[in-house]
Formats: structure tokens, sequence, C-alpha cells
């Protein structure tokens, strides 16, 4: 499967900090679900490269892992296998309700957040509970003037308009920040910081998308070329060239924290629940 930076591929290789940290995040989104699914018949819902199902199938009585794509369908059945464990596309899924639903770096890629939403709670059984992760708008984009500068990101959301969005479907939703304590995260915060205003002229909220993917694009091939020019390497995303045997052994997914209120935060987690 071709590695774009969206579905996530474990990779224990690390150029920087960042790249590190958005990986032990991914992992320790999946490890606080653990915690609930003990038991329960789960459905991954954009289950990408599988290793989150699987990991999910370590504590759940059953996992569906779903994705859109037929490629990480495929993917995910060749690299993760486990009895209780089983991956199909969206369109295979039918009318099956589960416990537990996770939905992880999904929600900011679909074109109508509205009825994914709602396919979601018609899935979910009664006293279930639904988690939800996506980028935290308020430290990626100025606020009302600036879209996603990721070209496979069509929305994404503060914590005030993902709780407004999911109040819809849900009787309750808790929206947590995943950040760290540690410093492992200030490399991905200035990476973020950095890039939000280099690409501001091609994500003006003004442009459809079709426009704002050309723009961007032309910015990164001439960012490409002052690179190579420069004979430097690239630090689009790679703000240090260190070695990951420096630094990698120094944190864990435990680094990882989800809080109402943290100081240095990347991600929002929604916890959905549905009364019984």
């Amino acid at each position: 499967m071709k590695d774009t930076g969206e579905r996530h591929i474990i990779n224990q290789q690390f150029s920087n900090k960042s790249e590190l940290y958005l990986h032990l995040m991914h992992i320790a989104t999946y490890e606080y679900a653990k915690k609930l699914v003990k038991g329960k018949k789960v459905l991954d819902y954009g289950c990408g490269s599988g290793y989150g199902s699987h990991m999910l199938s370590e504590s759940a009585a059953s996992v569906t892992g779903v994705d859109i794509s037929q490629e990480a369908v495929d993917f995910a059945n060749n690299q993760y296998t486990a009895p209780n464990l089983d991956f199909k596309t969206i369109a295979e899924l039918g009318n099956e309700k589960f416990d537990v639903i996770t939905s992880f770096q999904v929600i900011e890629h679909v074109p109508d957040d509205k009825k994914y939403a709602s396919a979601i709670g018609q899935l979910l059984n009664q006293g279930g509970i639904v988690l939800i992760s996506t980028p935290d708008k308020k430290h990626r984009l100025f606020n009302y003037i600036q879209q996603p500068w990721n070209i496979f990101h069509l929305k994404e959301y503060t914590p005030e308009s993902l709780k407004r969005l999911l109040k819809k479907n849900f009787t309750e939703v808790e929206i947590l920040k995943i950040g760290s304590d540690a410093d492992l995260i200030l490399e991905e915060i200035r990476r973020t910081r950095k890039q939000r205003i280099a690409v501001l002229p091609s994500t003006l909220a003004i442009y459809p998308y079709p426009l704002r993917v050309f723009l961007l694009n032309v910015q990164k091939k001439m960012f490409e070329f002052l690179r190579k020019m420069k004979g430097k390497r690239s630090t689009e995303n790679h703000s240090e060239n260190t070695d990951s045997s420096d630094f990698s052994q120094q944190y864990s997914h435990e680094d990882i924290v989800f809080e109402k209120e943290i100081r240095y935060s990347t991600d929002l987690l929604a916890i959905c629940k549905n009364e019984e």
C-alpha cells in the first residue's frame, strides 16, 4: 500500500521527534480505546492499515475494521490476523450494530461530516460508546481565514465545532485534548505553526477545494526546487535531522496524555455516548 502519510503504517524509523510524536499519538489513542473495549463487539471505522484494529482485538470480543479503500483492506488482511478480527470495506458492512466504535483521524477526510456522524450513530448499540479523534484546528490554522494545508483534509475542527456537530447524534459528548507534558511534542507544534504561515497564501478560506489543492501542489514544487538549489535536506516535514537512535528510545506512548485541558496539545478525542 502506498504510504501517503494519511494511513499510518507501523515503521520504527523516525527522522525527528515530530515523526515519533505522531507515531506514538496514534498508538496511544488505540491504547486509550483498549481500556473501553474488553469483551465488547467493536467497529474500527476507517481502519487504514489495520494496526489499530489488531491492537483492539487483544481486548475485545470481536473487532471489525472497515475502510473505504479496498487497497487498505487488502493490506490489513495481509498484515494482521486474529480469530476475532475481520477486515472489510465500508460498503460491505451492512446493518450490524456495535458496542464500541472507534474512528481515528477520519472525520477530517469525509465530504459530509453530518452524514458521517449520523451513519456512525446508526451503527451503535444503545448505551454504546464512540471514540473519534482528529487534529485540533486551533493549533494548525488561522481561524476564519484559512483552510487545511493538508490536501487530504476537507475540514478541520476546534473543540467547540466538533462537539456541536456530534451533539446532533449523541446524547453525551466529551472532548479531550491529546498532547504531552514531555518535550517530545514541541517539535510538532513548531512544525505546524511554521506550516500554517508558509502556506497561508495557498489556503485562504475563499478558495474552492480544487484551487486550494492546485496552489498547495505548486507551492510544494517551488519549495522542493529551492531546497534542491540550496542543496539542503527537506524541512517541510522534518524540522531536525536527528538519528532516531538518539531519541526514539527515550519516549513511549505513555508520554501521550488525554486531558480536558493541557498546556501542549495537537489533537482532539471525542467520547460520545447514547443513553441506554
